[in-house]
């Protein structure tokens, strides 16, 4: 497999690409011994890759969708007494991050990957990647207020856009309502309920761009498929 030189390096753990690129210009890396200084070359595994005098190698990135838990911390670290996604995921590989992380209490899909490339593009480009909410929203939340909703809002000076909102039921006392919105910072939904002045009860994520929870219990994953991890790259504004 051939593919760019910054790319091999964000793959080999190196750093993201766009890092990669610097370390490139700097004269950091060898390619079979060869200083080179500018990005753009094409290499394969058969090729030997140096940053700093040592060898690095590519590996296939993993990417995993999980189904977080409420009342669970969205990390694979540890963290005193609270259950971390550790509990879920005992061996993760070297490298593995949690894209989007969800809050404490929030619960629903969350992407863990060794591609830190992918995880920098959907963290700093968050407004390209959807996601699909449920929110519950105490009272009942009427159609001129879903209409408000649409229209968007700021939060931490950051527009935020939803672009589908509906109800989806409601008990009197509550109302669920489904988001769609390129939005990975769940405060920033719970800024949706201030506007509407209904306190935002439960946030759970049911989509992360078109990978859903369906056919995972709470806790469990699985590995994305070579289709599902194209198009959430090309979703995040990369190359193949």
């Amino acid at each position: 497999m051939a593919i760019r030189l910054q790319r091999y390096l964000a793959q080999a753990g190196v750093a993201s690409r766009r890092r990669a690129e610097h370390l490139i210009a700097s004269g950091a890396v060898k390619v079979n011994g060869q200083v080179v200084d500018k990005p753009g070359i094409v290499v394969a595994d058969r090729d030997r890759v140096e940053v700093d005098g040592k060898r690095v190698m590519r590996v296939d990135p993993v990417y995993r969708v999980l189904l977080k838990p409420r009342a669970c911390l969205a990390t694979l670290g540890k963290s005193g007494d609270r259950p971390t996604l550790r509990r879920y995921l005992h061996d993760p590989e070297p490298g593995m991050v949690v894209v989007a992380p969800l809050d404490f209490p929030a619960e629903g899909v969350v992407l863990l990957t060794t591609d830190g490339e992918l995880a920098d593009a959907i963290s700093k480009k968050r407004q390209k990647v959807p996601m699909t909410y449920h929110l519950k929203l105490q009272g009942v939340v009427g159609e001129d207020e879903l209409t408000r909703l649409a229209k968007g809002w700021r939060w931490e000076n950051v527009p935020v856009k939803p672009t589908a909102v509906e109800s989806l039921a409601t008990t009197g006392k509550n109302t669920w309502i489904q988001m769609v919105v390129p939005e990975i910072r769940p405060r920033a939904l719970k800024a949706a309920g201030d506007l509407l002045r209904h306190s935002v009860l439960k946030i759970s994520r049911v989509r992360l761009g078109r990978i859903s929870f369906e056919g995972l219990e709470m806790g469990g994953w699985r590995d994305l498929s070579k289709s599902e991890i194209a198009e959430l790259r090309d979703s995040a504004g990369l190359g193949g």
